[in-house]
């Protein structure tokens, strides 16, 4: 072999090596997918976690997205969750109106007692002027709001003693969420209000260190609090809707095509899951009622009546005037 026909091979070979290698690196690029996490404190077999994993598969299937949903606290609590998606992590929370108040406090407004009567009033939440000002004032404390349609379920007593009015609460520490909504209200109906992580709880009632908790009855199936409490008080006191949240310092990183994607994706999922939460709660007490649960119809307006100045508490409205936003709201909602 010549020099000359030796060098031409080697410039074919080094060509080819070349070629192969930017079209190695342009077929990685095109494998390359966005990581994000989907996190729930809720149990496997809870409806919102249910609607967690759909999200997931939904994100996948679209291509582009390599989504896993982690529930049961597998990224700490929904706090600790949510600072970790300000801080840039890809990662979606399920929050909720409550814990948002402490951004914008006209949202807490959702979580309050006895605000709403039927699931379907939150049909056209989303559409309203208040929810549109709402996320604005969320993401410029750098949160984005995907949705606000996830039906996580009424919350209800779940203790050892029947519950039947607020008097028949007094002296009993109830679990319930480290925020002043959630905290005052369930401190004006009787109770010991006493905030920890879910996943702390089950431990807590059996060693008796709390007498319960209030959950909507997806989650008292799911995590099986059935088990140390056999008393459930239906007082609907809070409707709780999963406020599903990440951070704007990851969503702008995002393709204006991915956020459009994300944000279409959550609200079509949770959407469709409400239906499920509702068989699911008829589903779930039915069995906890025939593994020995006592089930306790309480008296509502006496509960109602016991939270009704909160509305009026700036302690607990966070300075916010929530007895006009709920005239505006109802206005705006259809509601008379």
């Amino acid at each position: 072999m010549t020099m000359t026909t030796w060098k031409r091979r080697m410039a074919m070979l080094l060509s080819l090596a070349l070629l192969l290698g930017i079209f190695g690196g342009v077929s990685a690029l095109a494998e390359e997918k966005t990581n994000v996490i989907i996190a729930g404190t809720n149990g496997v077999g809870d409806t919102q976690s249910m609607a967690h994993e759909e999200l997931a598969r939904r994100l996948n299937e679209m291509g582009g997205w390599d989504a896993v949903a982690m529930v049961s606290g597998e990224m700490g609590g929904t706090d600790d969750a949510m600072e970790q998606g300000m801080n840039g992590v890809g990662i979606l929370v399920a929050s909720d109106p409550s814990r948002l108040a402490a951004y914008s406090p006209g949202i807490g407004l959702l979580m309050m007692p006895y605000l709403l009567s039927d699931y379907a009033q939150l049909d056209n939440l989303m559409e309203t002027d208040l929810y549109k000002q709402w996320v604005e004032e969320l993401r410029g404390k750098g949160i984005v709001l995907l949705t606000n349609n996830c039906l996580t379920g009424w919350r209800n007593w779940i203790t050892n003693k029947v519950i039947e009015k607020p008097e028949d609460l007094n002296g009993l520490k109830i679990r319930t969420m480290g925020n002043p909504i959630a905290i005052n209200s369930v401190n004006a109906m009787g109770a010991i209000a006493t905030p920890m992580n879910q996943g702390e709880a089950y431990n807590a009632i059996a060693t008796k260190v709390i007498d319960g908790g209030e959950w909507q009855l997806p989650t008292v199936y799911s995590s099986k609090f059935f088990e140390v409490c056999k008393n459930i008080s239906l007082s609907k006191h809070f409707l709780l809707t999963g406020s599903i949240v990440c951070g704007t310092a990851w969503f702008d990183t995002l393709s204006e095509q991915q956020q459009q994607e994300l944000t279409q994706a959550c609200v079509e999922t949770y959407k469709d899951n409400q239906q499920l939460v509702i068989e699911y709660e008829q589903k779930y007490l039915d069995e906890m009622v025939a593994a020995g649960v006592t089930v306790t119809e309480p008296d509502l307006e006496a509960f109602r009546a016991a939270t009704a100045h909160l509305y009026a508490d700036p302690a607990t409205t966070g300075g916010a005037d929530y007895e006009a936003l709920r005239v505006e709201l109802y206005k705006q909602l259809g509601i008379e």
